[in-house]
């Protein structure tokens, strides 16, 4: 009984703590966070009017509305998570009128991923699975983990399309450096 016992013991010694899943889903919008700014920063302001104009590329957001509809969307998102309405200045996911400059944008982005740090961090096993009261644009019944994932894949979607918006103008993405 004694061997039994040690060999319990020992084996909890070796697996790995619990991590709650509010602190899996910060590392993730953390991560996704430093590629998303950097990604964002290294477009010069001069080219954040940029649209692809060969080949078809009709009504595509430019490389500043691109990074400003991920942003709305991580407000919409996080709002969600928290069962508060979004910002109004949101728009259609598309962002404020008044956010122009680069530095505007890149703190508007920055200020988005604090909102989704927020509503991360209220992320516990009791409401991480219990559909109800967050509305997501995209899914119906969604939960509070699901929300975060879905604000995660959604902007790794623009991250793909704004690496070739940098490629088109000779940008190196920051990933590739």
């Amino acid at each position: 009984m004694r061997a039994m016992t040690y060999l319990v013991f020992m084996f909890a010694l070796l697996q790995p703590p619990h991590l709650p899943s509010s602190r899996v889903t910060d590392y993730w919008i953390s991560r996704q966070e430093t590629q998303m700014i950097a990604v964002i920063e290294a477009m010069p302001a001069v080219k954040y009017s940029f649209t692809p104009t060969v080949g078809e590329f009709n009504h595509v957001r430019t490389f500043g509305e691109q990074a400003k509809h991920l942003a709305a969307f991580n407000y919409i998102a996080a709002s969600a998570m928290l069962g508060e309405k979004p910002p109004a200045d949101v728009g259609d996911e598309k962002g404020p009128d008044t956010v122009r400059t680069k530095e505007q944008i890149v703190a508007y982005v920055r200020g988005s991923y604090a909102a989704l740090h927020r509503a991360a961090a209220t992320i516990d096993e009791g409401n991480v699975v219990i559909a109800g009261t967050p509305q997501s644009p995209l899914i119906d019944n969604a939960t509070r983990l699901g929300l975060a994932e879905e604000a995660l894949i959604h902007a790794m979607d623009h991250y793909g399309q704004m690496i070739e918006y940098l490629r088109m103008n000779n940008v190196v993405p920051p990933g590739s450096r």
